[in-house]
């Protein structure tokens, strides 16, 4: 059975190295920074089990209204598997509210398949214009707002901003 376990200062490099492998450097935090977040109220990364094997890991904001999957990774040698949906659905459960995310514009075939997995598992594709605010300063990556289990309202996507700006890229720079 599929289970959440937090990440600590035990576990935290194992889990930040297989982020530095999952995601490119301009979509995710340094070391100290995503450090850093561990102490935010908002703030849950997790290493994903099944029984007692590891498989993956997530990093979630948890908001009022609505939770914001900022990273989702299922380890290499056990994609395929199910253990994606089976997250993602883990994370409805949990946590009981809208969910949020972002994605990069469906170019390449990973891209596409990317998009069709989150549409299978009811995500709906905004079409607000949105950049990721850089992690590291300077530009910011453009990705597509992926919402489940609506489409978000002009206002949902303002909280959405407001939000994510004041915790999840607080530690980045930001410019307004």
């Amino acid at each position: 059975m599929l289970r959440f376990i937090d990440v600590n200062e035990k576990t935290f490099n194992t889990v930040f190295e297989k982020m530095t492998t999952a995601f490119p450097y301009e979509e995710r935090r340094d070391f100290s920074d995503q450090k850093d977040c561990l102490n935010n109220k908002f703030f849950k990364f997790m290493e994903i089990y099944d029984g007692d094997t590891a498989v993956g890991f997530t990093a979630l904001w948890i908001f009022d209204g609505f939770v914001f999957i900022e990273h989702i990774a299922v380890d290499g040698d056990k994609r395929g598997g199910g253990y994606g949906s089976k997250t993602i659905e883990l994370i409805k459960k949990t946590f009981g509210k809208p969910i949020i995310l972002e994605a990069e514009a469906p170019v390449t075939e990973q891209q596409i398949k990317r998009i069709r997995f989150y549409e299978r598992l009811d995500f709906k594709v905004n079409d607000f214009d949105y950049t990721q605010p850089s992690y590291h300063g300077g530009e910011g990556v453009p990705l597509l707002i992926l919402s489940y289990p609506n489409k978000l309202s002009d206002e949902e996507f303002q909280e959405f901003l407001r939000e994510t700006r004041r915790e999840a890229y607080a530690k980045c720079k930001i410019q307004n």
